[in-house]
């Protein structure tokens, strides 16, 4: 099958030119170069954006979680698949109840490992497997730099403390970090002072304010604690970019526009294959059949995947960029788009650019 046009990654200017041929080339022959390992949706933290954590009492509502040696057989299958780097993630992967077998085993098998955590439970137990087993990197969400900001967004006392703790101890490690933040209402007013400790613990840093609603039970409160109007200026900015420079292309399926199409893959917490974290669909039961006839599942899913048919006949549609996840999360399907969606679109093409009738 031909492709006219380009992987995602070839826009990736930051991309080390060798990664960028090595991901094309896995583009091309659809090879699962990148996987994230989805452990748990158990957090000891309650943070009012999170689109994955249940309370244990929650779990069973929505399947069961898989156990270490379903883990590791899964691994193993990706591994012959051609998986090359992983990310361990939840919740808070440290939660899993066999989090230390798990990560003892991956990181025996090869992977360029990146752990996803929020780094307070790093001391301990955990602090002396991951200097046994040193990931590759990890990526720790910080969410403000004091307990006050800490406990209005993530829901619990003490929780800067905990996690500047875990930092440190990374740092003392020689473990590469990077932090990463969610910014929302609770802790807009603290985004200077991370950006300011991230500089004094020369640490790289990016921040995201995109928050979307969850579709997978997680008691999340995206409506209320989104920057809208922060965000409404950059999507107006975006779509007068898109205009103007690289307009959406409606004839392309919405899969080709992620930079996993064909590569990648997110694994879920209760055995469930997918490109997204923000979909709750297919339903492709990992646990129940080999890694390499899941993904080739996956893949036929993408390539079918298409975009609602109000899309492909709507006047803005060259100012609309839409992924098949943001669809799911802001609209409850990937297959329908919402009026109060469309609306909202036409909105912000009438303020920005006003040429969306044309």
């Amino acid at each position: 099958m031909g492709y006219e046009f380009e992987p995602a990654c070839s826009r990736m200017e930051w991309l080390d030119p060798f990664y960028k041929a090595v991901w094309e080339k896995a583009f091309v022959d659809a090879i699962p170069i990148s996987g994230t390992f989805e452990l748990t949706p158990r957090c000891n933290f309650r943070c009012r954006m999170c689109y994955v954590h249940l309370e244990p009492s929650e779990i069973p509502k929505y399947g069961k979680e898989l156990t270490a040696r379903e883990w590791i057989r899964i691994a193993k299958g990706a591994k012959e698949a051609g998986t090359t780097w992983l990310c361990i993630t939840g919740g808070e992967p440290l939660m899993h109840p066999e989090f230390e077998t798990i990560w003892r085993e991956l990181s025996q098998m090869g992977f360029f490992i990146t752990l996803q955590t929020n780094a307070s439970m790093i001391d301990g137990k955990f602090e002396k497997l991951l200097e046994a087993f040193p990931p590759r990197q990890v990526k720790i969400t910080l969410y403000g730099t004091n307990n006050d900001v800490y406990e209005q967004v993530c829901r619990i006392p003490g929780g800067f403390t905990k996690v500047d703790r875990g930092i440190q101890r990374l740092k003392e490690m020689r473990i590469p970090i990077q932090l990463v933040s969610t910014i929302i209402r609770q802790n807009e007013d603290d985004v200077k002072r991370m950006a300011f400790y991230a500089y004094c613990n020369q640490l790289p840093w990016t921040m995201t304010a995109g928050v979307k609603s969850s579709v997978r039970g997680a008691d999340n409160e995206a409506e209320d604690v989104r920057i809208q109007e922060r965000l409404d200026e950059q999507k107006k900015k975006e779509i007068q970019y898109l205009l103007k420079n690289r307009p959406v292309e409606i004839e392309r399926k919405p899969c080709t526009y992620c930079k996993d199409y064909r590569i990648g893959y997110w694994i879920t917490w209760n055995g469930e294959i997918r490109f997204c974290s923000f979909m709750n669909e297919p339903h492709i039961k990992i646990r129940e059949q080999a890694f390499r006839e899941a993904w080739e599942k996956l893949i036929r899913y993408e390539e079918e995947l298409d975009w609602p048919e109000e899309c492909k006949t709507c006047k803005a549609q060259k100012g609309c960029f839409k992924c098949a996840g943001m669809l799911n999360a802001e609209c409850g399907s990937p297959h329908k788009v919402t009026e109060e969606f469309c609306d909202r679109v036409k909105r912000w093409l009438d303020e920005g650019k006003g040429e969306w009738r044309i």
